[in-house]
């Protein structure tokens, strides 16, 4: 038996349906009738996950070079013999003495980072029966007993955590840095005296420099990770439900406004329909605030069935966004996506028509309970 009209109330987030959804209710219900269940709402408890946002990584600290000091006799003039009658010959010669040794100097090239994009769970799918009015026949003196209802499913949602990403290591770089010397002056003995020898004894001078014991290098500076937590919802117990009853219900009526329309592929609204929701919806939903409206979307026969659907859902969806903008609560609203199915003229798969022809089924029309 063809069902005649079932009313749902929404309570919590909006969802779009599509026609094969409204299509799966009570079995053999009664044309005009309404119909109401009882249910008891999911259960969900709070996890919170830590998503690493930096890395973990090592940065670099030079450690300076070490020196100690020594002392050295230098020796200015070496002994000799010297000769009654016949000199000894010299020469001064320079030779070159290092006072501090040369190193090499080191400087920090820093690690570079990239950001990215860390997509992460933090609402699970989940199914419910969402309840809303009561039903006024309800036996129960518990108003939350029995309520007039529809079923939803609800994807999982995800959020973009940015996180950074180590590109190039520290590093180093090493620069040489002359140390210090002096130049030394000394003789030498070019020719021995050739008489009587007289001993000349050594000339030497004390001098102190600083010598590298290690050279100039890095150590390593462990950085931890950097990590953000992020809240998760996860169903914890199933709603439940008892059977499908009767009850009063009156077909709501569709809102006295022309449909708003589409251009072909789109699911954006014009400035004009913006207008017209604003005018006769957003007005409503304003002034009453027991209101609820359904938004059914429709495109036309071009394209297959099933991106049809999809594309009738977005219309929905982009209605239920622009008057939750407003401030209309996201429970008044129930979304339904038609697809291709009640076209409101014969321009079907099987004939070509205007486009001015089509655009009379790209269209989102209203209805008030």
């Amino acid at each position: 038996m063809k069902m005649s009209y079932i009313i749902f109330a929404m309570l919590g987030t909006s969802i779009v349906f599509s026609q094969e959804y409204l299509e799966s209710q009570p079995e053999n219900p009664e044309p005009g009738k309404c119909y109401a269940k009882c249910v008891t709402p999911d259960e969900f408890r709070e996890e919170i996950i830590k998503v690493e946002s930096v890395p973990a990584y090592e940065k670099l600290e030079v450690v300076p070079a070490a020196y100690k000091t020594v002392s050295d006799d230098v020796v200015l003039t070496p002994s000799s013999n010297k000769f009654i009658n016949v000199r000894a010959v010299y020469k001064t010669i320079t030779d070159t003495l290092w006072l501090e040794e040369s190193f090499h100097k080191i400087n920090i090239i820093d690690p570079t980072f990239g950001n990215q994009e860390k997509e992460v769970e933090v609402f699970a799918a989940s199914e419910s029966w969402v309840a809303g009015e009561k039903d006024p026949d309800c036996p129960s003196i518990n108003a939350d007993d029995c309520r007039i209802f529809h079923y939803r499913k609800d994807p999982a949602v995800t959020r973009s955590i940015p996180v950074r990403k180590v590109l190039t290591p520290a590093s180093i770089q090493k620069t040489k840095v002359i140390g210090r010397y002096r130049l030394i002056k000394r003789k030498i003995e070019v020719s021995p005296a050739t008489t009587k020898t007289v001993t000349i004894p050594e000339v030497t001078e004390k001098v102190s420099r600083r010598v590298l014991v290690s050279d100039e290098t890095t150590k390593p500076i462990p950085v931890p990770a950097e990590y953000i937590n992020v809240t998760k919802k996860v169903l914890v117990k199933k709603g439940g439900m008892t059977a499908w009853r009767i009850v009063p219900c009156t077909i709501p009526k569709r809102v006295g406004v022309v449909p708003i329309y589409y251009t072909s592929g789109s699911a954006a609204l014009t400035q004009e329909s913006k207008r017209l929701i604003d005018k006769h919806i957003w007005s409503i939903l304003k002034d009453d605030s027991t209101s609820v409206v359904e938004i059914g979307s429709h495109t036309d026969s071009q394209g297959s069935a099933s991106s049809n659907l999809k594309l009738s859902e977005r219309r929905a969806k982009a209605v239920v966004d622009y008057l939750g903008s407003k401030g209309i609560r996201s429970k008044r609203l129930i979304a339904v996506g038609y697809g291709e199915k009640n076209l409101l003229n014969d321009c079907n798969d099987s004939k070509k028509c205007s486009d001015s022809k089509h655009k009379e089924n790209r269209r989102t029309e209203f209805k008030v309970f």
